[in-house]
């Protein structure tokens, strides 16, 4: 693999060739760092690796807010760069002062896969895929009505995906809007992958990693519609409109026809995650022992089962206000939300 000062110079002359007028309103091109197990390199030279390095995101640094990348696969220079511009984009956020980040350390305890709210949610990615294709304003109304219903019963599990779609959803479309620039056949790919992947039950497991597709759709859909808003006051998804229409008494009947194939999925993850946990109780190798303050853990992907989060690749805990990393894969035995019991390996 490339040594990072090559590959940073690599992505920043990409990031040059951008027009970030055609990305998103008063977006412009912000500092980056790629860094790796053991070494960064931000702004033009190498700097100290701290443990503010970790995972992909963006971070306060240097008087700053800046995006990171943990460079650990080989990827196409165009590709790299759609990915640093997506969490510069996460950094936009922040300087602008958006508000409406989901709470990501509370999601895993509260968020419920009920069968229900997402079958229905199949069903309006089903219509998103119809509005990729070309707007109709039907199947647009038929989407909206779906998302108010699910908005009065299922509250928190929508504010939560709307949330997500806002902030992960808006930078991957940012980043979608990058490749079109930068190498039309990737930003092609890219589209087939959420053809694909949104018609698919499995696609809500884990369901923040929904949001960074469903949302790009619900741009795109709010694009043609005209009502879509770069404004910070208006978010740019469709909770703004919901939060406008009447209700919604009952389901489209069409809306609850995967319902078998949702339960299915549903059913499956949670026996997944309960043999996770099952394993690293029963192989007992613990590796810190709590209270500990929780940091983070990798929300991209992380499962809660009965009191239990998994994390790969990296827990982030606080030893007084300071953060600390330990790297792997890991099994999180909660005292509540904020505490850690105990962290187990996860093989």
């Amino acid at each position: 693999m490339e040594n990072l000062e090559v590959l940073y110079g690599k992505i920043a002359e990409a990031i040059k060739n951008v027009d970030f007028g055609r990305l998103w309103e008063g977006f412009e091109p912000l500092k980056f760092a790629v860094y790796n197990d053991t070494e960064c390199f931000f702004d033009g030279k190498y700097v100290e690796k701290t443990a503010d390095f970790c995972a992909n995101t963006a971070i306060k640094y240097d008087g700053d807010v800046i995006a990171i990348w943990h460079v650990q696969d080989e990827l196409d220079t165009a590709t790299f760069a759609s990915k640093i511009i997506h969490e510069m984009f996460h950094a936009f956020q922040e300087k602008q002062g958006w508000t409406c980040f989901p709470n990501e350390k509370e999601a895993p305890f509260k968020y419920v896969y009920n069968e229900e709210n997402l079958t229905i949610k199949l069903y309006e990615n089903k219509l998103l895929i119809k509005l990729l294709a070309g707007f109709d304003r039907k199947v647009y109304d038929d989407l909206l009505e779906c998302r108010k219903y699910r908005s009065d019963k299922f509250p928190y599990e929508f504010a939560y995906e709307c949330a997500t779609e806002a902030i992960e959803g808006s930078a991957n479309y940012v980043e979608w809007q990058v490749l079109k620039q930068l190498d039309e056949k990737k930003a092609d790919e890219l589209e087939a992958d959420m053809r694909d992947f949104v018609v698919q039950p499995k696609f809500f497991f884990p369901i923040r990693i929904a949001g960074y597709y469903t949302g790009v759709l619900m741009i795109n859909a709010m694009v043609q519609a005209g009502d879509f808003y770069h404004g910070i006051a208006n978010r740019p998804v469709c909770r703004h409109i919901v939060d406008s229409m009447d209700p919604v008494p009952f389901a489209n009947p069409k809306s609850m026809q995967d319902k078998e194939a949702v339960s299915e999925a549903v059913n499956t993850y949670t026996k997944e995650t309960k043999k996770i946990v099952d394993t690293a109780l029963t192989n007992n190798e613990v590796v810190l022992e709590g209270p500990l303050v929780l940091g983070s853990v990798n929300i991209g992907d992380a499962r809660f089962y009965n009191g239990f989060l998994t994390s790969r690749f990296f827990v982030m805990y606080l030893v007084d206000g300071e953060p600390k990393v330990i790297n792997g894969n890991f099994v999180v035995k909660m005292k509540d939300a904020n505490t850690i019991d105990k962290i187990y390996k996860w093989i």
